[in-house]
């Protein structure tokens, strides 16, 4: 390995040593996810975002590998390359994070917690990620107790480009894409595709005597459109994707075992949007139609034995008006149709934000919703922000909100066990949380901090009931901790970023939530060597979980990215991923992979 890392050095050494590099904090920016066209809200709460310049000197092939550098952010994976990949956020179970793709929810209505599966997602066309910490029901409804994490894809515009990439690498990996986009003063076009495919490991652990690779089969399409037709903004976008994965079977003494286990899956989801603004542009009014929809198949030896369909519709009207440059105010009204083979629900919703400045250094937000769905009680949820710029270095900010996430329609209508009808007086799961943060960034904006501390409560979690033989209101769970990370321009050539997080949660007995680490942290190294070469190399570290079959040790993974800009339009990178060979576990008795290799090129046609 070390003679690979010599040999690449050699190669883009002293061919651009004269050059300089010079790295900068990026400048805050408007967060869509906000649903504001201010910052208000987004200062006074927890927003990390990913951006596509990351995701690509880290060599992240898939949207669950770049959140993985998110603190208080917990991917569980089972088994690497392909296996069920989900999300949780500060304790919250994963049904409890919304996921969006383009401000379309993705979240799949026909698994029992109404989870989104990160694990065919590839990150190739993404321009950024948004991740909203802590309960975001006000703006967004059920779904969001833990967060929101809104993907989105890229939509900048500029003249006639095509860009070609390829990648290949360990366990026989193939990476192919192309991106074609046009623009123009009146309309945008982006075209994408995409396609990984690998022969994968054993999703099953092969220190447990499991050899047989289950592969991975992956393929994306995208459509974007933005248009400036008699003073409407429209635009449209179509996302499909289309997966092939192998699993393993179960086993009695770690919970997997080889076998020949197979889902094919596909997903689409569009939306339609048109913006007209007034009043010299203080008044903005935007409507919105969007669709989800997921096809399941899952199959054993070759045979069928399961299937699930799952779609979301969505009608949206948003106001932003700015009654002037320190007051602010945003009204919504949706409408949201979930439903499966058998069921629907359908869901009407009203909620409002007002900022406002009072003070040049003071910030503070008021929200409140309101949802309905036919066949439960109305819920209510308020939220508070607040910032203040203690001086040109430090800023403070906290906030206040309640949460709630309905049933799932699976939840609402499963019974079995004896039992003759499902639980038709499940309650929705609630929550209520605060946080406080404390930000630091220098005058010369070469060095930045940010600390948080949060506690939540939720309340009412829905479980499966043996003696009930169905849903109920079972759980309880607390979490508290906190967030740091920081990013520190050590040189013109050396910038150094990390973070540490830590969760304490637990539930109505107080025992410790499994398959969550109570501390996570990672460490980035980017270096630039000349304009044209540059090092990235990252240090994960996950502590110990509890699982129901045994304890999964604590462990330390490294991996590093080299990439040269061979000229303007040509780049090439080499990724190693676990360089030291880490044997560990994401999920007890689950693989993860060995010390691996991915070379690429990536070609830009202007």
């Amino acid at each position: 390995m070390f003679v690979i890392i010599f040999i690449f050095l050699i190669f883009i050494s002293p061919l651009n040593a004269q050059e300089s590099s010079n790295f900068s904090i990026p400048e805050e920016i408007i967060v869509k996810s906000t649903r504001s066209e201010t910052n208000i809200y987004q200062l006074g709460g927890s927003v990390d975002i990913i951006t596509s310049e990351q995701i690509k000197k880290s060599g992240f092939n898939f949207v669950n590998e770049a959140l993985q550098t998110i603190p208080g952010l917990y991917i569980s994976q089972n088994g690497a390359l392909g296996g069920t990949a989900t999300a949780r956020i500060r304790g919250a179970a994963s049904g409890q994070t919304l996921v969006l793709i383009d401000g379309v929810s993705v979240s799949d209505p026909s698994t029992p917690g109404g989870e989104f599966d990160f694990s065919s997602l590839l990150s190739s066309n993404i321009e950024r990620i948004e991740i909203l910490k802590g309960s975001q029901s006000t703006l967004w409804g059920s779904d969001a107790i833990g967060g929101v994490i809104n993907i989105i894809t890229t939509s900048e515009a500029i003249g006639p480009s095509i860009k070609l990439n390829t990648e290949i690498g360990s366990f026989n990996t193939q990476k192919i894409g192309a991106d074609l986009r046009y623009s123009n003063t009146v309309h945008n076009l982006y075209l994408s595709y995409n396609q990984f495919k690998s022969d994968g490991i054993s999703k099953a652990d092969k220190s447990d005597g499991n050899s047989e690779k289950d592969g991975i089969g992956s393929k994306s399409y995208l459509i974007k459109t933005d248009h400036k037709i008699s003073g409407f903004e429209i635009s449209t976008n179509l996302n499909y994707r289309e997966s092939d994965i192998d699993y393993d079977s179960f086993g009695f003494v770690t919970g997997v075992t080889d076998g020949d286990e197979n889902t094919k899956g596909r997903q689409i989801n569009w939306a339609l949007e048109a913006k007209k603004s007034f009043l010299d542009d203080r008044l903005t009014n935007t409507f919105s139609l969007s669709e989800s929809e997921i096809d399941r198949k899952y199959y054993t030896n070759g045979v069928e034995n399961f299937s699930a369909k799952g779609k979301r519709s969505f009608a949206r009207y948003i106001i932003n008006y700015n009654f002037n440059e320190n007051n602010f105010f945003t009204f919504g009204a949706e409408a949201e149709e979930s439903s499966t083979f058998d069921d629907d629900f359908e869901t009407e919703s009203l909620f409002f934000l007002y900022e406002v400045i009072p003070h040049e250094d003071l910030g503070l937000s008021f929200g409140l919703r309101e949802d309905k769905r036919d066949n439960l009680p109305s819920e209510e949820t308020p939220k508070v922000t607040a910032y203040y710029n203690i001086n040109n270095n430090l800023r403070l900010s906290a906030n206040w909100g309640e949460g709630f996430k309905l049933p799932t329609i699976f939840q609402s209508t499963f019974f079995c066990c004896g039992a003759d009808k499902p639980n038709n007086n499940l309650l929705p799961e609630t929550s209520e949380g605060y946080e406080v943060g404390l930000t630091y960034e220098s005058n010369e904006r070469d060095n930045s901090f940010k600390f948080i501390y949060f506690d939540q409560e939720i309340s009412n979690m829905i479980d499966f009931s043996f003696s009930l033989g169905a849903y109920e209101n079972l759980k309880l769970v607390n979490s508290e901790g906190y967030e740091f990370n920081f990013v520190s321009i050590i040189t013109d050539n050396i910038l150094l970023s990390g973070s540490y997080s830590k969760t304490d949660s637990t539930n109505e007995a107080g025992i410790r939530l499994i398959r969550l680490p109570e501390e996570k942290a990672n460490l980035n190294f980017d270096l630039s060597y000349g304009l044209k070469n540059k090092i990235f190399v990252s240090f994960f570290y996950n502590g110990d979980e509890t699982d129901p079959r045994g304890i999964v040790k604590s462990w330390i993974r490294s991996d590093i990215n080299f990439s040269r800009k061979v000229n303007d339009n040509i780049r090439m990178y080499l990724k190693i991923k676990n360089i030291f060979d880490e044997n560990y576990q994401d999920i007890y008795g689950y693989g993860t992979e060995e010390r691996s290799f991915n070379l690429g090129v990536s070609l830009d046609i202007n």
